[in-house]
């Protein structure tokens, strides 16, 4: 990993200026450089860095982790899955760090934990923090009477099967594991309907699956399913935009003109649905 005066000198090439007391905050005591490098206490932490040295400060104890993370698992590789995972982690780092209101802090580290039990990769369970962190900031937005635990948990939670498969199946199967390890139904349902944004019983028996309605009914369920999308929007490989908020601006034109994100004009038209239910609900505020 970089010593602290290598993370001083990365601060000064991006910013202009050292950062060194917070570097040297991270590492400097070996007797505590474990516990404020633990991304489970990113959310403690972040505030604490943007108390002290304001949004550029928060910015830079992120980043000091995120290269902490390239050095250690990623350097040297250059395949196109290190880098979405690079990408995914750094985004996921900064939502959890800046989560609006401390609903950052209700993504619970031991539901993390159970993803990684679960045999979820590393890849995935980054891409679901961020999910989680998107889906509380939708939440929050809407200002909708709803169950924000629910959304927190559900969103963290939905491609538990990805430890088990990567198809259309992998919400089928979330949902069996989900029960087994006693999760409430209304997570383990979320994990079932969000493969292609809720599918028909007729899609569903033709892609093999049991053969039900996998229809979102909730908007807790339908924020789950368009923050998912949204990420997967963000952290495209092909840099689609910019930032988080031209995603949500562009949203209807990205999936008409991205098939791969899009995954056919049925769930087209569902994504384009909870899209405008939802900027409904938080431009109505």
């Amino acid at each position: 990993m970089p010593s602290t005066e290598e993370h001083v000198e990365i601060s000064r090439q991006r910013t202009g200026k050292d950062h060194r007391e917070l570097h040297e905050w991270m590492d400097a005591d070996p007797g505590k450089k474990v516990e404020r490098h633990d991304v489970n206490r990113i959310c403690e932490y972040g505030q604490l860095m943007k108390a002290l040295y304001g949004e550029e400060g928060l910015e830079e104890y992120v980043q000091h982790i995120y290269d902490d993370v390239i050095a250690r698992y990623l350097r040297g590789k250059t395949d196109l899955e290190s880098a979405i995972l690079a990408q995914t982690a750094f985004f996921a780092l900064k939502s959890t760090a800046k989560g609006p209101d401390g609903d950052a802090c209700r993504v619970k580290a031991s539901d993390v934990d159970l993803l990684r039990q679960a045999g979820v990769s590393e890849g995935d369970i980054a891409h679901s923090i961020q999910v989680a962190q998107k889906a509380l900031e939708l939440a929050e937005r809407t200002g909708a009477d709803l169950d924000k635990v629910l959304v927190g948990r559900g969103a963290l939670l939905h491609d538990l099967g990805k430890a088990k498969g990567r198809g259309h199946d992998h919400g089928i199967f979330g949902g069996e594991i989900g029960r087994k390890m006693g999760l409430p139904d209304a997570i383990t349902t979320i994990m079932e309907k969000h493969v292609n944004a809720g599918l028909t019983e007729e899609e569903a028996h033709g892609l093999g699956l049991p053969r039900k309605d996998y229809s979102p009914n909730t908007i807790e369920e339908k924020i789950v399913i368009y923050a998912d999308k949204l990420v997967d929007i963000i952290t495209a490989s092909d840099r689609i935009v910019a930032t988080e908020h031209e995603a949500e601006e562009r949203f209807p034109e990205i999936l008409k003109t991205h098939p791969n994100l899009a995954k056919g004009d049925k769930p087209l038209s569902r994504h384009l649905q909870y899209h405008e239910e939802i900027q409904g609900l938080t431009k109505a505020r």
